[in-house]
């Protein structure tokens, strides 16, 4: 039987030897650590707002996976980090 590539990686999941729950536990965790680094890095630069950075890069993080974290940190640099 010769398996692709898809199928090969799919096939964990199809079995059910890793619960789906934890993707979005992942994501959870994943969105907390771009918010506190979002935090101590709009900290450090004296931004107005850095707790509304953290949670606006957590939430795009969070909610729009890589798309909505992409564009929030481009807004994110073109208004804050770029001099």
């Amino acid at each position: 039987m010769d398996l692709t590539v898809a199928a090969a990686a799919t096939l964990p999941l199809q079995f059910g030897l890793i619960d789906p729950g934890i993707f979005g536990l992942l994501n959870v965790i994943v969105a907390a650590v771009v918010g506190y680094f979002t935090y101590q890095d709009a900290t450090a630069r004296k931004t107005d707002s850095p707790k509304l950075w953290a949670g606006g890069m957590a939430l795009a993080s969070l909610l729009l996976n890589l798309l909505g974290f992409l564009v929030a940190f481009a807004v994110y640099y073109f208004v804050v980090i770029r001099d």
